[in-house]
């Protein structure tokens, strides 16, 4: 990366007695299995303040269903609301509040405040826009206006008033959000109770004794009180709040960055550039962690998924009947982050996703009849299942929109589902089948089918199908923005305009989807189970119930996966392959695999090997001896291709194996990629405190057991070994002792194929020249611009490239500039992007660098009021200059005279409601040019956008664009006129 690449810029209702719900299917989302963790913590934290309690033994198995007591932990309250008679402040690090830092306080509750406020008329779900006092920054943007919500929030860019549950998903997928007490709440039963007070130095808004929603009589009040100041700090207050649940915090939403969810009152000294929340939960929930702990305590960790019912009446969550808490994913392609949290769980290697399904009452008897909450979506029980199922890689993946790149236009309900207007081809994971009749006709779209299996684009995105064997298909826009939150029906019409969409702009937004269909895991295993009161025996009703739906599912799920998949359901040991689910081998070459039980069987334990299509060998059988867990076996590549190889004990207890061989034709398919051990500093004269550690992969990222790879030292050091061949997971081990020269290195390569040679960078990183602008390259910096530093060795051979909003740190590097923290957008080994912090302007100001390889160096840079620089081509000399409403360069589409284009740099300095503090002035070709817009580009900081008409008389072809700004010219670009 030689510069910014300025391009880049351009569950069904439960019923409850209390509340009232929007239907839907489930509440999952994609932070949930932080969600989950945050709740299980508390929760054990909780019960490890009492008493110990005597663990009770584990309930035996029915048959093919495992039973679980509400004991121990596993039903529980789990975070109840402690912040009543508190107070949080939310302080901004920045002047543009695009990272915060909170603090917990006693009662600081204004009641003049709130007395002097004025009443806003709010009714049940509803919402109301006011006009903020000053400029308030939030996250990296200024807003002048704010939706007060009835649901004890307020929200940037739109209202919110929906009635759907109010989660935590809600608030991370939906707009920008503050979030005091996020709840349902009814306004409407106690009038003037929402009261706003704008003042020149503060905004406040209270809501005073208002009731939580209920059917019949008067919910439980709820009083608190949200403060914001100019300077971007925020204040929550509580003065009277009894409820059982609701969500706390503040949030960018549209998914920008990683949430963090946490305890407010356990503090934190840590920056926050993404969501802060708290979830209380103060009803009775199914701890699905304990609950899996529990699980494992008599059963083998041999299950992908398990599946939790209850006849205890508990809902799976508020609102929503059922829900999906991913607990492993190390794929990619589709939209969802990586996660492991499986030991929480109690599983070491192999869980992947838990299932809580709600009390076992809400579904009918027939696996096939339709859900009665969920009738116009045509769901089943069966359905339900497969929805949840398939939440562990769906629905995250979406085409981006160019005009706003926080969007997923593709998605609907918390961005973890198909938008009602996405023709998702009657996808599990909501959207509908979509029958356009036709340009003219009014109404244009017709939805005509829902929730009938996997459509081909899921299957992609499970690792089912091949890219190329999904059909297009398309999203209406301009329905309305309610339409895309809405659950799946049939019977819909609607106008809007078609957009057709590829699988291929899929991937361009996601990525390539890894490990893809030729090698991905197409065998899961469920374990269903029931978790009923402590002592009480499962009816024979409930067990048949369950039964029905465990044995159905199998057949269900192939043929929802278009026979592509299957499901086991049956409770059996664990029969484990090394080489699982995939892993490779190249040609001519072996490699060791092993076949392991959870612990010795008594007797010898005989299992079957098969190939399917004979492009690897192996043993006929591997026999594992008594009193033992494991044995070895050779697998050697014929020939270039993908095969499977199958395992079948023929002791019927255990479970059988397979496992995808992707047979690499040679060592040029392979590549090395460092994991850990960059960036040390030595300990005397020895080798490094640890290891350097690297994994032999391709590109599915599947290990290569068994290759050699070769390390030395350069120009001097040792290591230690020379030589060493990739164990099961393909990773390799040295110990590297560096040589007194600062410019040192470890090479590392696989033997025989030196173009695979990894350089671990050497431990003393440099820093070249001098901190300059990203555009121009000008050596003078100006605050709230984009600028770079480069130099060699500075992150350890692994760049990394961040959000927006930008961190503060990324790959170990920091930098403060006159004091003040500045935000990192990239790094690697040769080049730092960095955004400059709002710092007064100086003749000589102390920049100061830190990496993770080196200890701190300072240098003074010249701060100016404005230093402009444009982005351009290097190569051609064309500005980032783009035809005004299109994605189209001037280099390529010459804008024509008398036409609009946008023009993209940084550094123009201060900042007046977006638009710059000074007017700049801009030629094209030597003819002034008229000035329409100058400020911040949508979406970010730091990216100035000038927009300008080219004048009438400007010369054709390619000409020179200058810009000046406060008596400082900006370097030249060419652009292109016709």
């Amino acid at each position: 990366m030689s510069r910014i690449p300025w391009i880049v810029f351009l569950a069904f209702a439960t019923p409850l007695s209390h509340a009232r719900l929007e239907r839907a299917i489930c509440g999952t989302h994609r932070d949930t299995w932080k969600e989950e963790l945050h709740l299980h913590r508390q929760a054990r934290q909780k019960l490890a303040g009492r008493a110990a309690a005597v663990s009770r033994p584990a309930r035996a198995d029915i048959g093919n269903i495992a039973i679980l007591e509400d004991a121990d932990g596993v039903v529980a309250r789990r975070n109840e609301f402690n912040l009543d008679l508190k107070s949080i402040r939310f302080t901004p690090s920045d002047t543009a509040a695009s990272r915060y830092r909170f603090a917990a306080a006693g009662d600081t509750f204004d009641q003049a405040a709130a007395t002097a406020g004025q009443p806003l008329d709010l009714n049940d779900d509803d919402t109301r826009l006011r006009p903020l006092p000053f400029s308030f920054p939030f996250f990296g943007k200024t807003y002048q206006e704010v939706f007060v919500n009835s649901d004890g929030n307020l929200t940037f860019t739109s209202g919110d008033s929906a009635s759907s549950e109010r989660s935590l998903g809600r608030i991370v997928a939906g707009p920008p959000r503050i979030a005091p007490l996020f709840m349902d709440l009814d306004p409407s039963r106690a009038r003037d109770s929402v009261r706003v007070l704008a003042e020149a130095g503060r905004f406040v808004v209270t809501w005073i004794g208002v009731p939580e929603y209920q059917d019949f009589g008067l919910g439980a009040p709820q009083t608190m009180q949200v403060r914001l100041y100019p300077d971007g700090r925020i204040e929550l207050a509580y003065n009277g709040v009894n409820t059982s649940g609701a969500v706390v915090g503040i949030a960018p939403g549209s998914l920008m960055g990683s949430a963090s969810v946490l305890s407010f009152l356990a503090g934190g000294a840590q920056e926050f550039s993404a969501a802060v929340l708290e979830r209380f939960g103060g009803s009775e929930e199914i701890d699905v962690a304990t609950a899996s702990q529990k699980f494992y305590e008599t059963h083998d960790d041999s299950y992908d998924y398990l599946v939790f019912f209850n006849n205890l009446g508990l809902g799976a969550l508020s609102g929503a009947v059922a829900f999906e808490s991913t607990v492993r994913n190390s794929r990619g392609g589709y939209g969802d982050p990586p996660v492991d949290v499986g030991r929480e769980y109690g599983s070491p290697s192999r869980l992947q996703a838990v299932m809580n399904m709600g009390h076992l009452g809400q579904y009918p008897l027939d696996p096939n009849a339709f859900v009665p909450a969920r009738r116009l979506s045509r769901d089943t029980t069966l359905t339900i299942i497969g929805h949840e199922a398939g939440h562990l890689f769906l629905a995250y993946a979406s085409i981006r929109d160019p005009a706003n790149p926080r969007a997923r236009p593709m998605l609907g309900f918390q961005n973890a589902h198909w938008a009602f207007t996405f023709n998702s081809e009657a996808s599990l994971l909501e959207g509908n089948r979509i029958r356009d009749n036709g340009p003219g006709t009014t109404p244009r779209f017709s939805t005509v089918a829902a929730a009938e299996g996997y459509a081909p684009l899921d299957q992609y995105l499970m690792g089912f199908r091949a890219p190329e064997e999904v059909p297009p298909t398309f999203l209406v826009a301009g329905a309305g923005a309610s339409f895309a939150f809405r659950q799946p029906q049939p019977g819909v019409d609607f106008d809007g305009e078609r957009q057709d969409i590829r699988v291929e702009q899929v991937i361009e937004a996601e990525g390539r989807r890894t490990p893809d269909s030729t090698v991905s895991q197409r065998r899961y295993r469920f374990a269903f189970l029931l978790v009923v009161r402590q002592g009480s025996q499962p009816s024979q009703a409930d067990l048949d119930q369950i039964e029905t739906y465990r044995r159905e599912f199998e057949a269900f799920y192939r043929r929802a996966s278009s026979d592509r998949a299957a499901a086991d359901t049956a409770l059996r040991l664990a029969l484990r392959m090394s080489v699982f689910p995939a892993a490779g081998v190249v040609a001519g070459r072996s490699a060791q695999a092993t076949l392991s039980l959870q612990r010795p069987a008594s007797a010898p334990v005989s299992v079957a090997l098969s190939s399917r299509n004979g492009l690897v060998s192996a043993p006929g059988s591997v026999t594992i001896p008594g009193g033992q867990s494991s044995a070895s076996f050779s697998i050697t590549g014929v020939r270039g291709g993908v095969d499977e190889i199958s395992a079948v004990p023929a002791d019927t207890r255990y479970d059988s194996a397979s496992a995808r061989i992707q047979v690499a034709p040679d060592l040029q398919a392979l590549s090395l990629t460092l994991e850990s051990g960059r960036g040390q500093r030595p300990a005397g004269d020895g080798p490094l405190p640890d290891p350097v550690v690297l994994r032999v992969t391709d590109v599915n990222r599947l290990p290569y057991p068994g290759v050699r790879v070769q390390a030395v030292t350069v120009p001097m050091g040792s290591v230690e070994p020379a030589l060493a061949a990739s164990d099961a997971e393909g990773r390799v081990s040295f110990r590297w002792t560096p040589g007194a020269n600062p410019d040192n290195f470890l090479r590392v390569f696989l033997e025989g194929a030196p173009q695979s040679a990894v350089n671990v960078a050497s431990l003393n990183s440099r820093i070249l020249g001098e901190a300059i602008n990203a555009a121009s390259y000008t050596p003078v910096l100006a605050p709230g611009m984009l600028a770079t530093l480069f130099g060699t060795n500075l992150t350890g051979g692994v760049p990394a490239t961040a959000d927006f909003p930008w961190p503060p740190s990324l790959g170990g590097v920091e930098i403060t500039l006159g004091g003040q923290p500045a935000s990192i957008l990239y790094v690697s080994d040769t080049q730092i992007n960095f955004l400059t912090p709002d710092v007064a302007p100086a003749a000589q100001a102390p920049l100061v660098i830190n990496t993770a390889s080196s200890a701190s160096r300072t240098a003074l840079v010249r701060i100016a009021p404005v230093s402009p620089g444009i982005f351009y081509n290097a190569a051609s000399g064309f500005g980032a200059i783009l035809n005004a409403g299109t994605a189209e360069t001037t280099s390529a589409s010459p804008a024509p005279r008398g036409g609009f284009v946008e023009i993209y740099c940084t550094g123009l300095g201060a900042l007046k409601d977006r638009e710059t503090a000074l007017a700049p002035a801009v030629t094209i070709g030597g003819a002034p040019a008229q000035v329409v817009y100058s400020g911040l580009a949508s979406g970010y900081t730091g990216l100035y956008q000038v927009n300008v008409q080219v004048p009438a008389d400007a010369p054709s072809g390619p000409q020179v664009l200058t810009l000046e700004i406060g008596g400082v010219r900006s370097n030249t670009v060419r652009i292109g006129v016709r």
